[in-house]
């Protein structure tokens, strides 16, 4: 299975998941959030020396800002120094974002471009600074904070970690280490099912449970 079929399936995964999850009514709630804040005195959307730093050609797709905070994430929560894992550096973690977002629904995808910048930007409310330069223990700090707070700050937390841990772990050059010989589904020659419901998504599920 090549790369591009990999990050097809992450995001069509992501994307029934979301849509589950109405993704559409959190993130404008966190958008009137991010707007209360800053009338309380808090100076969101503090600008970032990284702003002034133009993003990789090869990142078409990706805002500035969401390069750098992906960017950054990988830093955090994929710490591999004193492993035998290859580095972050060595594996193309944020290429592999990009490849998974660009397969996005385009109205998710905005949604999830004012996710991203919600999460960015609050970091500024606690430690005075955005998300993208934060030292990586003070992200994952910020990481571990937004996985215990409110359903919005969770469900970010976990979709930027997912996206990352996947982009990282998907590459044959991490497989070795564990000793991981890749997926059975490609050993077996297993077809894939495409966007087939989960059991739970049964048609007239839904409606059922509904009417209950």
């Amino acid at each position: 299975m090549t790369p591009q079929h990999r990050a097809r399936r992450v995001a069509a995964v992501w994307q029934r998941g979301l849509s589950r999850r109405r993704f559409l009514a959190w993130t404008l709630a966190g958008t009137a959030g991010v707007a209360a804040v800053a009338a309380g005195g808090f100076a969101l959307l503090r600008r970032s020396p990284l702003d002034e730093q133009a993003k990789p050609a090869w990142a078409e797709g990706l805002s500035r800002q969401e390069y750098h905070l992906f960017d950054r994430a990988r830093v955090a929560l994929l710490p591999t120094e004193g492993t035998d894992l290859p580095g972050t550096d060595q594996v193309p973690v944020v290429a592999n974002v990009r490849t998974t977002l660009g397969y996005m629904a385009p109205p998710l995808r905005d949604q999830l471009a004012t996710g991203l910048s919600l999460f960015d930007n609050a970091a500024v409310v606690f430690h005075g600074r955005r998300f993208v330069d934060l030292d990586p223990a003070t992200a994952r700090d910020y990481f571990d904070a937004w996985s215990r707070g409110n359903a919005i700050q969770r469900t970010l937390a976990t979709v930027i970690k997912q996206l990352v841990y996947s982009a990282y772990w998907s590459d044959p050059a991490t497989w070795p280490p564990i000793e991981f010989d890749g997926p059975v589904s490609e050993r077996w020659g297993l077809a894939y099912l495409g966007n087939a419901p989960l059991p739970d998504e049964e048609p007239g599920k839904e409606r059922t449970e509904e009417s209950a």
